[in-house]
């Protein structure tokens, strides 16, 4: 069953809007569980959950182990947190595929509520949610003037439609597990990506974006085309996150060239 995930910074009403549409969407098929994860629900303080790097990385594991726990072809899961990079709405769309199930972002923003030294620190790094984005696609916007205290106001007629009858994402190659027999993987996964990096910033220094560039034999199908030139940091923090993603979610090995570039292509 679907997946919503709730993304914005603190206190924009996230919170008012999850019980609401997990009240409608309770009331529309009394049959089918719904369950809403939070900060809450997993026993984290939203002040001290994100006061450092560190509180803020154990927030997001206990979150993402919570979701994986629940997600299933059965319940519906409505996840109530700030969600505000790609990278983990991202892992969290790979999940929705990896379970068959429909997926579906909805976005919220207000400036006002917890300390504001810690909120303008979270604003400055959320990352907007983008339709064109598969990962951000269904997209639903919401500001605490579209809709009242009791959520009243929140477009719960369009999200249900989305949840109940939106396309499946179906698990692809970045989603489905890769054979137990793989034992190289991982070596592979890490030479393939630092390869492809390093090809990535030589061209840039030789000539500029990378439009159209292959890096055999690490892609086959698949080249690079960005938009704008990254920087070495930005080039290796995407890949530390794709390892990651794919770490949790293996592909084949001979897939790993071409998803890395696809991966970075959506990036820039």
């Amino acid at each position: 069953m679907p997946l919503v995930v709730v993304c914005g910074i603190p206190a924009a009403g996230k919170t008012t809007a999850a019980t609401a549409l997990a009240s409608h969407l309770q009331r529309q098929s009394p049959e089918d569980p719904v369950v809403v994860i939070s900060t809450a629900t997993v026993n984290v303080d939203k002040t001290r959950g994100y006061a450092d790097s560190r509180a803020e990385k154990n927030t997001r594991s206990a979150l993402k182990a919570a979701v994986e726990k629940a997600v299933n072809t059965k319940t519906i899961v409505v996840l109530d947190a700030l969600n505000y990079t790609k990278g983990e709405r991202y892992e969290l769309f790979c999940k929705a595929k990896a379970e068959s199930t429909t997926y579906c972002v909805r976005n919220e923003a207000r400036e006002e509520g917890l300390d504001p030294k810690l909120l303008e620190e979270l604003a400055a790094r959320f990352e907007v949610p983008v339709e064109k984005n598969r990962w951000d696609s269904p997209l639903f916007r919401l500001t605490p003037d579209d809709f009242a205290a009791d959520g009243t106001g929140v477009p719960l007629d369009a999200i249900t439609d989305a949840v109940r009858f939106g396309k499946t994402v179906k698990a692809g190659p970045a989603t489905k597990a890769a054979p137990a027999a793989e034992t190289s993987f991982l070596q592979a996964l890490d030479e393939v990506t630092s390869a492809i990096v390093d090809a990535l910033l030589a061209h840039q220094r030789d000539a500029g974006v990378a439009d159209g560039l292959r890096v055999p034999p690490h892609t086959v199908n698949n080249e690079l085309r960005l938009t704008r030139p990254l920087s070495t940091a930005e080039a290796r923090r995407h890949r530390r996150q794709y390892i990651k993603i794919t770490r949790i979610r293996p592909c084949a090995v001979a897939a790993i060239g071409d998803l890395f570039v696809e991966y970075l292509n959506q990036q820039a």
